[in-house]
């Protein structure tokens, strides 16, 4: 008489055999629900991969990224902030896919309290973080800063032929440009009186410089 062999006995190969058996013999429904229940610790282990994956890859991917320019444009939320950077970046005739101009146009300062708070803090994470080279900002916000010596001199940032050419307009740390030709094309309505100014710990000065210019004399590209 032919031993009798427990499923414990069993080789991989006949255990899979066995449960293809048993899974044949049930319904659709049945059969959904057996091989999620019996398979699901190796899905999930699966999954589990695939996600680890596309991690790994998100990251490696957006290290190829650098930030060549990044403003912020107070009190201009219905701006087009991204047409702003692309045309910038295309005006400083920079090519490079994986160079980002980035112009923040979110923080607002309205007189209202929590939306006045929640803006500072940001903007306030932002340079201390070395994440911004310039700001246009409403009157209010430029001298809070300018106070604290938030930003260069601008005789250290213009040249003698801007100084003379932008006149009367430029400040100890900033050019007064309220709604000059590229705020307008893009709807940046900062007020009445704006202020362009560098911070002092930007990153990327050069391209804060070209800044200057192409909101100052209309850039065209």
């Amino acid at each position: 008489m032919a031993e009798k062999r427990y499923e414990s006995d069993l080789t991989r190969k006949e255990k899979r055999h066995l449960e293809w058996e048993k899974i044949k013999g049930m319904g659709w429904k049945a059969r959904i629900g057996h091989i999620w229940e019996y398979y699901k610790p190796h899905m999930a282990a699966g999954l589990g991969i695939i996600l680890l994956i596309c991690i790994i890859g998100q990251i490696i991917y957006g290290a190829q990224f650098e930030t060549v320019c990044s403003v912020a444009i107070l009190n201009s939320p219905m701006g087009d902030s991204e047409g702003m950077a692309e045309d910038f970046k295309k005006y400083i005739g920079d090519e490079d896919k994986f160079h980002e101009i980035t112009v923040d146009s979110s923080m607002i300062f309205a007189g209202d309290g929590q939306s006045d708070y929640t803006s500072t803090m940001k903007l306030t994470t932002l340079i201390g973080a070395q994440e911004l080279d310039v700001m246009i900002a409403p009157k209010e916000q430029f001298e809070h800063y300018s106070e604290i010596e938030a930003f260069y001199p601008m005789e250290e940032i213009l040249t003698e032929e801007q100084m003379e050419k932008y006149g009367d307009t430029v400040t100890e740390f900033g050019i007064r440009i309220d709604e000059t030709k590229k705020l307008e094309q893009f709807q940046m309505i900062v007020g009445e009186e704006a202020y362009l100014s560098v911070f002092v710990n930007a990153n990327n000065l050069e391209n804060a410089k070209s800044f200057i210019e192409y909101i100052c004399e209309g850039g065209e590209v």
